[in-house]
């Protein structure tokens, strides 16, 4: 069971920290008349406990609320409101941080305050997604994204896109999520902002973690812990003290990681944050529990419970559910297991169910006001008919006479637009008919370039091309070629599908072709080197704002047939090698060919024996990516290598079939989300 600490950031407009000091200075400043700067100044004092013991400044916040009501100032007010909403945010009361942030947020709309109106915004969307109210929360980043957009606010841009970012990891697509935080690191590196660049290592440590990409989680970890502890950032310094407790913890150093995790869960309890106290403590069981120490175990979640029933936190109640189920099932008691494996199911299922119940009212909620608003007009209606039947006969003759009239004209326009409809869609007819025949060209052209079936079977005699384009032309592509009594083979994911992609594949092709023509070492890294210096160059990328991030994911590897050693590089796609039944993965490097912000010097370049009977396989992402099954989700990597590994004992054509099989019944009445290419080849 992972458990990690993952950062939302609250946006705080204007938001300063101190030292002590400058608390009791502003404190001394307040012996003034009572009118909005002291307000302002209140304000000012609680945010300086805001990332300390937040609940010592709740006062000053009070107080400033007091004021508004005395003062009747409706604005102030507003930004009380939304300063309760982050406090009850970080002390982990979620319905009341919803009440108040709605309230703000009712007054910015109604006054065009946008600057104010995306920050409470933003954070409703940090409260809904620790509420598990997903959907609601990517209403809200969106919402206040498109306003930060129109004010050109390059700050609060990338919180949220650190914000969204989050949000893709919460369903899995760590790719998409990758994508945002770098766009968010790459806006905070712009503004030398180092507390958001150290969040951002934060969660990219995260995201490292669970792609199980260990060897820079640390690194990541530690850049984030240094620079909160330096400036003194209580609450974010308990955060990467527990993500390194648990980096620890994986790799076998038990002592260490408990040491790290009860400082801080010290810190959390001193700043009187319930929602991390729970997480601390069920990380702090769960290292118990992986001793056999069932009794420290259940007394941290335990704990644990007590704290999410205050909070009312679903995520939490569901964790510390399941966690009692699992101590309480390795010490056999069975019948508490399977009750605390209910509760947790319960929450679990309510995370995801309440969406579509609030969706199912708000729909309840119009049919009754369309329903009420239908009586009302057949009332007035019936009134009418009434008052028309009195008048009815006096004025029967002209009524009929005029009806006549303009039943004459509107068919003599109606006959005329129908005309014009006719021939609009004889002409649409026409232009599609010229399109689609343009790309059906098209897709002959790239089907001729691709490598011929006899080319390749005379390389390679046993293998199989899985290639469904999702459209008529493709964004993947295969290519293979043979120098120097070595085989080199190339699946190909180009940015988009369709007809960009398609676009995107031809330069693949060409600069493959051109790079391995060269007298050049034929080692793969070498090839993916020239390959994204090629793309680079064509496609004008120098990392500026704004310009193209188009490229290419790449698995490519080389066979050398004569010291049966295969070599293998990528960008995002890795290699799958079969053998007696032991699958061995070789990584790709985590960045694309083409521009990226943190790209390596060189991509990576493994080798490794190979023997006769092994099966290798590259592929893109569109299989593993595609949306079916019973619950319209995707199909993921795991599932992929066991499907891989039951059909080992086949042919390649037989495999072949037995995938794309598959793939249909996955699929089912789902839509092809992108192209799929997957290439085995037995050695």
């Amino acid at each position: 069971m992972k458990h990690i600490y993952i950062t939302l950031f609250l946006i705080i407009p204007g938001l300063l920290y101190s030292q002590s000091k400058e608390i009791d200075s502003l404190i001394q400043k307040l012996n003034r008349p009572n009118d909005t700067v002291k307000i302002e100044m209140l304000i000012e004092i609680y945010k300086k406990y805001e990332n300390g013991k937040i609940a010592d400044g709740k006062k000053f916040l009070d107080q400033a609320y007091l004021l508004t009501e005395e003062l009747n100032n409706d604005k102030w007010e507003a930004h009380v409101f939304l300063n309760y909403g982050k406090y009850y945010n970080i002390i982990g009361e979620f319905e009341k941080s919803l009440q108040f942030l709605n309230k703000a947020k009712e007054y910015y709309i109604s006054h065009n305050y946008n600057t104010s109106l995306a920050t409470t915004l933003n954070n409703m969307g940090v409260t809904h997604e620790k509420m598990g109210n997903y959907n609601d929360a990517m209403e809200s980043y969106i919402e206040c994204l498109t306003i930060y957009d129109t004010l050109n606010d390059s700050l609060n841009i990338a919180k949220t896109y650190l914000n969204l970012g989050l949000l893709y990891f919460r369903q899995e697509d760590y790719k998409k999520c990758g994508e945002y935080y770098n766009k968010s690191l790459e806006l905070r590196i712009k503004l030398d902002d180092k507390v958001g660049m150290a969040l951002v290592y934060n969660n990219l440590g995260i995201l490292n973690y669970y792609l199980e990409d260990y060897d820079n989680v640390s690194n990541y970890f530690e850049m984030a812990y240094k620079t909160y502890k330096e400036m003194g950032y209580r609450r974010q310094e308990a955060m990467a003290l527990a993500n390194l407790a648990e980096i620890l913890n994986i790799i076998g150093q038990k002592d260490k990681s408990l040491k790290y995790y009860f400082e801080a869960l010290k810190i959390e309890q001193e700043l009187e944050n319930k929602n991390e106290q729970i997480s601390t403590l069920l990380l702090i069981s769960d290292v118990y529990l992986s001793r056999n120490d069932y009794e420290n175990a259940l007394k941290y979640t335990n704990e644990g419970l007590i704290l999410a029933k205050q909070t009312q936190a679903k995520l939490e109640l569901s964790d510390s559910y399941l966690s009692l189920y699992l101590i309480n099932k390795e010490l056999n008691n069975y019948p508490e297991a399977l009750n605390y494996f209910e509760q947790h199911k319960l929450y679990q299922d309510s995370l995801f169910s309440e969406t579509k119940t609030k969706q199912i009212a708000e729909l309840q909620t119009k049919y009754e006001t369309k329903k009420k608003e239908q009586q009302i007009s057949n009332l007035e209606n019936e009134k009418i008919i009434n008052e028309l039947k009195i008048k009815r006969q006096r004025y029967f003759s002209i009524t009929l006479l005029t009806g006549f009239l303009s039943i004459f004209f509107f068919l003599l326009i109606l006959f005329k637009q129908n005309n014009r409809i006719r021939f609009a869609n004889r002409l649409l007819s026409y232009q599609k008919k010229q399109i689609t025949d343009s790309i059906e060209y098209a897709s002959r052209i790239q089907s001729a370039v691709l490598p011929p079936a006899e080319f390749i079977s005379g390389i390679i005699p046993e293998h199989f091309i899985l290639y469904k384009p999702r459209d008529i032309v493709s964004g993947d592509f295969y290519w293979i070629s043979q120098k120097e009594g070595k085989t080199i083979v190339a699946a190909v994911d180009c940015t988009g599908h369709g007809v960009p992609g398609a676009f995107m594949s031809m330069l693949g092709f060409a600069f493959l072709n051109e790079i391995v023509n060269k007298d050049l070492e034929l080692k793969p890294n070498i090839i993916l080197n020239h390959l994204r210096d090629y793309i680079k160059e064509s496609l004008h990328q120098t990392g500026r704002e704004n310009e193209t991030k188009d490229g290419m994911d790449i698995a490519l590897c080389v066979i050398d047939h004569q010291t049966n050693i295969l070599q293998f590089s990528g960008a995002y796609n890795s290699l799958l090698l079969y053998r007696n039944n032991e699958i061995i993965t070789l990584k790709a490097d985590r960045m694309p060919i083409g521009i990226h912000l943190l790209e390596k010097k060189s991509f990576t370049n493994h080798e490794i024996p190979i023997k006769k009977g092994d099966n290798i396989y590259i592929f893109s992402d569109g299989y593993i990516d595609q949306f079916g099954g019973k619950d319209g989700r995707k199909f993921k990597i795991n599932p992929f290598k066991q499907l891989l590994l039951s059909i080992q004992d086949s042919t390649m054509s037989e495999q072949k079939k037995v995938l794309e099989k598959k793939y249909y019944e996955w699929k089912g009445n789902y839509e092809q989300i992108d192209d799929v290419l997957i290439v085995g080849v037995h050695l």
